[in-house]
């Protein structure tokens, strides 16, 4: 994908994160977050609002368009799943995993989301327990898979439900 591109699904994530966490998505968040100067920031919100992907709002907080929702889930979404992968099976370590995944959101298909779902054994939760946005899009159906024995329990699980003992 192209810069272009790279930098309003940025813009996109950032916004739906501020939203989540309940916090005004302003211009000035949005440098503060992805490290840009204030005219970088307003030219490429001007070119989103013309594009219909935000509109800036009396109070200049931004405002996700309804085609602008949907791309933002799209990104988060994908950027989750990578975030599920990297730390469940590729086993990355955690101070680089939301890195990696910034990059790995821009060129993951929706192909392999839906392949990646089923990998996963269909995650509701990023690593960090965060919900994965946007699944019922993919039109994967499922429940995850109970545990081949019903002794075992996915380490995961022990770790957001707490208790349990390692046995190696």
């Amino acid at each position: 994908m192209n810069e272009l591109i790279d930098t309003t699904e940025m813009y996109l994530r950032t916004i739906f994160e501020l939203e989540e966490e309940g916090v005004v998505p302003l211009r000035a968040r949005i440098a503060e977050r992805l490290q840009q100067s204030g005219p970088t920031v307003s030219q490429t919100v001007a070119r989103m609002e013309r594009d219909n992907l935000l509109v800036v709002a009396g109070d200049r907080h931004l405002e996700l368009t309804e085609h602008g929702r949907e791309l933002a889930i799209a990104v988060m979404r994908k950027h989750r799943l990578a975030e599920r992968l990297l730390v469940d099976v590729i086993g990355l370590e955690w101070e680089h995993v939301h890195a990696e995944a910034c990059r790995w959101e821009h060129v993951m298909s929706e192909a392999v989301e839906r392949k990646l779902v089923k990998l996963l054994n269909y995650p509701t939760t990023s690593p960090y327990g965060n919900p994965i946005p946007g699944l019922d899009k993919l039109g994967v159906g499922g429940e995850p898979a109970p545990p081949a024995e019903p002794d075992l329990v996915r380490l995961d699980e022990v770790a957001r439900n707490g208790g349990g003992t390692v046995q190696i």
